[in-house]
C-alpha cells in the first residue's frame, strides 16, 4: 500500500515536492541535513511517526508518542538574505493551521506557538553554507537550511506530568482527535504559501510581528545579549527585520536580542 504521507508529494508548488516518511528516527533534523548533503531539492520534507532524540532550541528533548503528532523537518535552499525569515514562516504556518481550526494562537518570541500561554508547537531553523551541502559553485548567494517543526496534534499533556501545565495540543483545544495526515497537509500547504511570499520578494515580518504575544510585555532575557554578562530586564517593544527582539531597559536604552531564554509577564 502506498504511504499516506509520501503520496502527497508533488501536490504543492515547492515545499512538499518530495516527502520522506519514517516510522522512527533519532531526529528529523539530522535526517534532513543528511538529505541536504545528498542533494535533496529545495522544499524536501522529512516526517517521522516517532523521534528517539528529537530536539528543540538549546538541545531540549521533544516529547511525543508514536504516531501522535507532526514531527517534521524541511530542507530549504533560499538566498542568504532570506535566512532571518525562515523561523518566521515556520511559526506562521503553524498559526495558520491552528487558526484554520478556530484556535486562537500567539507566537512567543522567538519560536514557540502558544494557546493561552500553553505550548502548542515549537520551531527551529538552522543554516549552513558550503558546496558539501548540495549548493553548486554558481549559487554562492544561497544557503542550505533545515527548518524543524514539532506540532502537538493528538498529544495528551495529562500523560506527561512534567510538561502538562505548560503544553497543549490541537486535540485538547478541540476536544477531539484529529487526522494527522490532514493536519500535515494543511501545514505543508501553509509553509508552501509563506515560503513563496519571501521567494517572490515579499516579507512575512509584519505578519509575524502582529502575532507575537511577547510584544508590549516586560521580559527577562538570560544569555541573549552579546557582550552582556548579566540578565537583561525591560520592555519588549518591537522586532527588527532580522527577527531580533528589541528590549528597552529601565534607562531607555534599546537592546537587540537575537537569542536567549525569555520569560514574560504582563504589564500591570
Amino acid at each position: 500500500m502506498e504511504n499516506r504521507f509520501e503520496i502527497l508529494a508533488g501536490s504543492f508548488s515547492l515545499i512538499g515536492s518530495q516527502i520522506s516518511h519514517l516510522d522512527v528516527t533519532a531526529s528529523t533534523m539530522d535526517v534532513a541535513w543528511d538529505s541536504a548533503r545528498d542533494g535533496a531539492p529545495d522544499g524536501s520534507v522529512i516526517i517521522a511517526d516517532h523521534q528517539s532524540a528529537g530536539r528543540g532550541r538549546h538541545d531540549r528533548d521533544w516529547v511525543s508518542k508514536q504516531g501522535q503528532d507532526i514531527l517534521c523537518s524541511v530542507v530549504l535552499r533560499p538566498r542568504v538574505a532570506l535566512a532571518g525569515e525562515l523561523l518566521m514562516i515556520a511559526a506562521l504556518a503553524v498559526t495558520d493551521v491552528a487558526n484554520g481550526y478556530g484556535i486562537e494562537t500567539g507566537i512567543k518570541w522567538p519560536n514557540d506557538v502558544q494557546v493561552a500561554g500553553k505550548k502548542l508547537a515549537g520551531v527551529i531553523a538552522e543554516s549552513k553554507t558550503g558546496p558539501e551541502l548540495g549548493n553548486s559553485d554558481g549559487e554562492s548567494d544561497r544557503i542550505s537550511a533545515v527548518v524543524g517543526i514539532g506540532l502537538n496534534v493528538n498529544f495528551d499533556p495529562s500523560t506527561h506530568h512534567d510538561v502538562a501545565p505548560n503544553s497543549t495540543s490541537l486535540s485538547v483545544e478541540l476536544g477531539r482527535d484529529l487526522d494527522r495526515q490532514e493536519v500535515f497537509e494543511k501545514l505543508v500547504s501553509a509553509l508552501d504559501s509563506r515560503y513563496s511570499i519571501i521567494l517572490a520578494g515579499g516579507t512575512v515580518v509584519p505578519a509575524w510581528r502582529e502575532r507575537l504575544s511577547t510584544l508590549c510585555r516586560e521580559v527577562t532575557i538570560i544569555g541573549g545579549v552579546a557582550g552582556v554578562s548579566m540578565d537583561l530586564h525591560g520592555l519588549a517593544h518591537d522586532v527588527d527585520s532580522l527577527g531580533r527582539l528589541i528590549v528597552r531597559d529601565e534607562n531607555g536604552r534599546d537592546w537587540p536580542v537575537s537569542a536567549g531564554e525569555v520569560t514574560v509577564r504582563d504589564i500591570s
